[in-house]
């Protein structure tokens, strides 16, 4: 079987699996599926192999956390230029982080930043709200560490399925 042919079959069924678990028996937990796929896709895009969650997985924290401030931070905010200023300068802050050697993917952590400020606007969530399932924080952490999970297992049964490629002979 081809690779994408595999991923297709492995991803759909873990992510039909992750949806039915989220929108049933742990419905009251919040999680959000968007952010546990784009937890996936953090993982594949950072090389979808093991030292990939070394590379996906902080950022997307860290993401996160940078996210967590700026909501904190947007609750004191009285009109829009101040919170202009505050998402820039906290958009600066995650990309900078990017100097520190286990949060140089950006990608992941601007997936992490920007999940965590959308969740936290659209429900108007506080960012000092940590519970489940209400806390931008929490929510998004969780859902990212699943997603994480669920690209790396799904790599490892879509490798299992891709038929070993055998090498044509030299014509002579």
């Amino acid at each position: 079987m081809k690779l994408p042919v595999a991923s297709a079959l492995v991803i759909g069924v873990i992510g039909a699996i992750i949806t039915y678990l989220y929108v049933g028996p742990l419905g009251s937990l919040g999680l959000m599926v968007p952010a546990t796929f784009l937890g996936a896709a953090s993982y594949f895009a950072a090389g979808g192999d093991k030292a990939a969650l070394a590379r996906s997985v902080p950022t997307n924290v860290w993401g996160i956390v940078c996210g967590t401030v700026t909501l904190v931070l947007l609750g004191y905010a009285t009109n829009p230029l101040l919170v202009g200023v505050i998402v820039g300068g906290l958009t600066a802050v995650f990309i900078l982080g990017a100097l520190i050697p286990a949060l140089g993917f950006v990608p992941g952590s601007v997936l992490g930043f920007a999940t965590t400020v959308m969740f936290g606007l659209l429900t108007s969530a506080s960012g000092t709200d940590f519970s489940l399932p209400t806390g931008p924080f929490t929510v998004m952490l969780v859902s990212f560490l699943v997603g994480a999970a669920f690209g790396y297992v799904s790599s490892i049964f879509a490798g299992k399925l891709v038929a070993p490629q055998v090498e044509a002979s030299p014509v002579a």
